[in-house]
């Protein structure tokens, strides 16, 4: 410590200007102020540090004037002492008058981070031992002056990047990717729809766009960011109603709302026209049910409907008749039993001279009837049928064959004694 031999008549510092601090002024001879309790403003690696050292005499001290001169030294490295390279930051001139003022600049060497700086002004009389303002130490006793001692806090020894702001849908989440400092601790706000606000990379789900504050504490040293998660809704979308066809049968047209700007995607889009419309028709019919699926992308969001086409399938059938075997000259009552609902029917008989078609209502041999009535049997027939289920669909194969054979009663004669 540097401290005057006399404090009762001497030179003494009435105030300092460290940046927009201004200690209190005073003309009081102390000799020694510790201004270390004081809060000052922080400063970061590489900013200036400017200085403003106003100089008097003690009160009533009215012997005549000397040389004075004034130093800065500035603990860079926080060794508790000021003997290293750079710590002596400001030289003065040989001042004469009592009322001298000292300006110095001082820049914060780039390598100093997250630091309290201990700062010694030494303000003293141009006398032996320190003749000149160069010979002036940050310790040691000398005849006359002041020793002024600070805090300077060098912070945001660390800039956080909370990361570019991100881009997301409904529903959707994503995490935050932050630059990591080492050793820090994390605190991220708002602290709703977040997997954990105080971890460095959580997973946020906002409901709406949402600013997320970042704060980084580093060995006490705060840091600050932010970064915006935007919010965009999915579009609203609507398919139309699915629907049943016959197999082979061209479906409708299958759509959804259409919404401007978006696109749509069908899939499968084999046998459609226009898989890229919001409506689309189909080329050609279908054999098998499908789930028709549109995918709608508005702003890099999407959302998904479907349309489900049931094929149904060929109608199978089988024949049942009564009575069977039959007598001659009974009616038979011939039933298709269909494996799907049908609306149109064609049954063939054959009694040996080939198939032929019985109840027609059309060119094509089809009719609306089921069972049928087969009148007056006289011989022996085959029956079989085949079915659609309407005029636009197709034809399902012939029914296996049923025998309808005529069961011949001989009576034997009667004889008479």
């Amino acid at each position: 410590m540097a401290n005057p031999a006399n404090t009762y008549a001497s030179e003494l510092i009435t105030q300092v200007v460290i940046g927009s601090d201004i200690t209190p002024y005073s003309i009081a001879c102390n000799g020694y102020t510790d201004n270390t309790n004081l809060s000052l403003s922080a400063y970061q690696s590489g900013s200036v540090i400017p200085f403003v050292i106003y100089t008097n005499k003690c009160a009533g001290f009215t012997v005549a004037q000397n040389l004075k001169g004034c130093r800065i030294f500035m603990d860079w490295n926080d060794d508790g002492d000021f003997f290293d390279a750079g710590e002596i930051v400001y030289t003065s001139y040989s001042a004469y008058p009592w009322t001298s003022t000292f300006a110095a600049y001082v820049t914060v060497p780039q390598n100093v981070q997250c630091s309290n700086v201990r700062t010694r002004i030494v303000y003293a009389r141009l006398t032996s031992p320190w003749v000149v303002p160069q010979a002036i130490n940050p310790c040691g006793m000398y005849s006359y002056g002041e020793t002024e001692e600070y805090i300077i806090p060098i912070e945001s020894c660390f800039q956080v990047d909370a990361g570019d702001d991100l881009f997301i849908c409904e529903n959707d989440s994503i995490t935050l990717n932050p630059q990591i400092v080492q050793g820090a601790s994390y605190s991220w706000s708002p602290i709703n729809n977040i997997s954990n606000p105080n971890m460095s990379t959580p997973d946020v789900f906002p409901n709406s766009t949402t600013t997320y504050l970042l704060t980084v504490d580093s060995a006490g040293f705060i840091a600050t960011d932010s970064v915006t998660v935007y919010v965009y809704p999915k579009p609203v979308i609507s398919a139309s109603a699915d629907q049943d066809v016959c197999n082979g049968g061209t479906p409708n047209d299958v759509s959804v709302n259409a919404i401007p700007g978006a696109s749509y995607s069908w899939t499968p889009n084999t046998n459609l026209s226009t898989p890229t419309n919001n409506q689309t028709s189909f080329t050609g019919g279908l054999v098998d049910s499908t789930m028709f699926y549109v995918d709608v992308s508005l702003a890099g969001c999407n959302s998904i409907d479907s349309v489900m086409v049931n094929v149904n399938p060929l109608p199978e059938c089988s024949l049942t008749a009564t009575p069977n075997p039959a007598c001659v000259g009974d009616d038979i009552s011939v039933l298709a039993l269909t494996s799907i609902p049908v609306s149109l029917y064609r049954f063939q008989y054959d009694n040996g001279a080939g198939w032929q078609n019985y109840i027609t209502t059309n060119t094509w041999g089809w009719a609306t009837q089921n069972p049928i009535t087969y009148s007056n049997i006289n011989t022996n027939l085959l029956f079989r049928v085949r079915t659609r289920e309407d005029s636009g669909c197709n034809t399902g194969p012939w029914s296996p064959t049923l025998s309808v054979p005529i069961v011949n009663i001989i009576t034997p004669p009667i004889i008479h004694y």
